[in-house]
């Protein structure tokens, strides 16, 4: 009788740990969460581009030149001020459209469910930045006793951000049990390490970085969230 109990709670607390699970699914499985990290990351690019190449900077001279005439002394207060807006813009943007689209078509009929503030689990979030400085601290290691140049550790820069944000989808993926993740956080954080021993400056490394994330994420979204669209256009229709 007492083994019998005890088998019940457990089926119970097991059959509540799967819902809390498949609940924090809903955020993912449509694919639309892919495709605003996608476009973070090109907005990453843009950055990369804009500051940490020789066109990129010669653009914004002539921006910070065009500000300065036009607004004088408030002109560095200008370009802050857009900076800001892009970046609110790109975020509130992209949840607001997320919203719109499940509200219109893909929750419809399943319901909403309102998102965790924080979806990355804290131990995740804690690691991620110990692999950053890790890789950083490596990079200094190494070239303190010769055995790589200082343009090394620019490029460990970006790659242990890269290394950080594979583990950190790979996190994300065992916490709710989505494989997609766990495939895309491993393979980029793997290739991520060839941009180490490539003849790249600091912004193309930066670049290269996040524009295969962009790429690889926009790509992974876009197949998710048209496999999500049939599907509620065929219930909508009663397939």
């Amino acid at each position: 009788m007492k083994h019998h109990i005890q088998s019940q709670v457990m089926n119970k607390q097991t059959d509540i740990e799967g819902l809390i699970r498949k609940t924090r699914q809903y955020e993912y499985v449509d694919g639309l969460r892919d495709l605003q990290m996608a476009a973070i990351m090109a907005f990453f690019v843009v950055f990369a581009w804009f500051f940490f190449t020789l066109t990129g900077v010669r653009w914004y001279l002539r921006l910070i030149l065009f500000l300065k005439g036009t607004f004088g002394s408030w002109a560095p207060w200008i370009d802050g001020l857009l900076f800001l807006l892009i970046i609110f813009s790109v975020l509130g943007g992209s949840l607001w459209l997320m919203r719109a689209m499940r509200r219109k078509w893909l929750w419809q009929k399943s319901g909403w469910v309102k998102p965790l503030r924080w979806q990355v689990p804290r131990r995740v979030s804690v690691l991620s930045v110990v692999i950053v400085l890790g890789g950083i601290g490596l990079a200094i290691a190494l070239f303190v006793t010769n055995r790589v140049e200082a343009s090394f550790i620019l490029r460990m820069l970006w790659v242990a951000t890269g290394w950080a944000f594979g583990y950190t989808l790979v996190g994300v993926g065992r916490e709710i049990g989505l494989k997609r993740y766990i495939w895309l956080g491993a393979v980029g954080g793997i290739a991520s390490t060839v941009l180490l021993f490539l003849p790249l400056t600091f912004g193309q490394v930066a670049i290269i970085l996040y524009g295969a994330w962009a790429l690889a994420l926009g790509i992974s979204g876009a197949i998710v969230l048209r496999r999500v669209l049939a599907k509620t256009n065929q219930v909508n229709h009663g397939g």
